[in-house]
């Protein structure tokens, strides 16, 4: 049984990892932008084609001049005029103008799994992660959902959007399979030497069937975090690189930030020389139904009201850690989320919690009986009422996050999970959050 919101029983939803692993939430719980003018040396370098008037005064300036009219030149300052004169005729002839993608090498890559109609949408990721598909203890590579990826098509309509988005690129997420009656997960297919090979011809093989650009390796709970283990999830990585580059796929990964994890599990600086790029998990850091107090699930900074160790627990901190331990600034993807916990005090006791999209919070928090709270310590929003508190991102929010990952030069920001945005324009226009990562991303080249 899920927690309440606003009365109502939540859904949970049955995928179980990184975008996915939403039910494990639930365990526990009860119920061209200014015009510019153009003097008339500079028009007699316009395209003919734009206005055929503009050629024949250029000519007679020229013979007025006394200069030749033959063969001409433009000089090379002047190449990049003659694109802004085209764009300004192309307007003041009223045709619409494509807006094509600004690859600046930053990466807005996006989890989604469905809605794939909505190609406006996804045109502003640069990579789309497919969850999910899961790795088998057997080390054999399995659809976790076929009504919906195979049978319905979606894996088919993830990669028709590269034939509409030219810059796209799509991936699957891959993770270790989820025993969900003994509450455990295979992850030791991800370490074992001896099913290896076997793994690594099973995911090439999946990835070329299905037509992806390559995987999205979730590596955010390997088994144990023994030393063993850790080379060898660098051993597997290697394997995987190796085949990759041959058959020109992208590798990237999914991994557990916060350092306490991190130094036990990662090897940063091997892994980060193996993939395209990582992406980190700044997220839902409080929220699970072991927490014992409530948090925001992504605080950027620090509180000055923490301790030493709950200091290392926000954003900030964790990707300076990385960086410190041998990440290259541009490799690292700054993890969003675009729900929210919902965190219910039943008693003293006990904290029930439970998690929406942002696109539904945006519209219930106009409810009178919701009070907002933005903490200018950590750069995160807070809604309250009674017993109930929902910490999630908005405008503002994603905005300090995106500029944050701007400004230490990280390779970009990774959404999770894109159908959590407000999809339908209930709070004004759509995708708000997921907007304002591409203006910052995308737009500032």
């Amino acid at each position: 049984m899920c927690a309440s919101w606003l009365g109502q029983k939540m859904k949970p939803q049955i995928d179980h990892r990184s975008g996915i692993r939403r039910c494990l939430w639930f365990r526990g719980a009860a119920s061209l932008k200014k015009p510019f003018v153009i003097s008339s040396y500079h028009r007699s370098w316009a395209s003919p084609t734009a206005n055929p008037d503009i050629q024949e005064k250029a000519k007679l300036a020229k013979k007025e001049e006394g200069r030749s009219t033959a063969k001409e030149t433009a000089p090379p300052e002047m190449h990049k005029l003659i694109l802004f004169l085209e764009v300004c005729s192309v307007y003041a002839l009223g045709k619409k103008l494509p807006n094509p993608d600004k690859d600046c090498g930053k990466i807005i890559g996006c989890y989604a799994g469905d809605a794939w109609e909505n190609v406006d949408s996804y045109a502003l990721c640069s990579h789309v992660f497919y969850t999910s598909v899961q790795l088998e203890e057997d080390a054999s590579v399995t659809v976790w959902d076929p009504y919906k990826d195979t049978e319905g098509r979606g894996f088919i309509q993830c990669n028709g959007l590269r034939k509409k988005i030219s810059h796209l690129k799509t991936l699957l997420h891959m993770h270790d399979s989820y025993d969900i009656y003994k509450n455990t997960s295979h992850t030791k297919v991800l370490t074992d030497p001896k099913l290896r090979t076997k793994l690594v011809n099973n995911i090439i093989k999946f990835v070329k069937q299905y037509g992806f650009n390559g995987i999205d390796l979730d590596l955010s709970s390997p088994p144990q975090g023994h030393a063993s283990e850790k080379e060898n999830l660098v051993s597997l990585l290697k394997a995987l690189k190796e085949k990759f580059d041959k058959e020109k796929l992208i590798l990237t990964v999914l991994v557990d930030p916060i350092e306490e994890t991190a130094k036990i599990l990662y090897d940063i600086k091997e892994i980060s020389a193996l993939v395209s790029f990582i992406n980190l998990k700044t997220y839902d850091f409080h929220g699970s139904a072991d927490d014992k107090k409530v948090g925001h699930s992504a605080p950027l900074y620090h509180s000055s009201k923490e301790n030493a160790e709950e200091r290392k627990i926000n954003i900030d901190s964790i990707v300076k850690y990385w960086i410190s331990a041998g990440a290259p600034p541009n490799k690292l993807l700054l993890g969003t989320a675009f729900h929210a916990m919902i965190s219910t005090l039943v008693n003293p006791k006990q904290i029930e919690q439970g998690q929406e999209s942002y696109g539904f919070i945006c519209k219930e928090g106009k409810d009178p009986k919701w009070k907002h709270r933005y903490d200018k310590e950590q750069k995160v929003p807070y809604l309250y009422s009674k017993n109930q508190i929902v910490t999630y991102e908005d405008k503002q929010s994603i905005k300090e996050k995106a500029e944050y990952a701007h400004n230490m030069n990280l390779g970009g920001v990774m959404v999770h999970n894109l159908g959590d945005d407000d999809f339908d324009g209930n709070c004004g226009e759509k995708m708000p959050l997921l907007k304002i990562l591409h203006q910052i991303f995308r737009n500032k080249c």
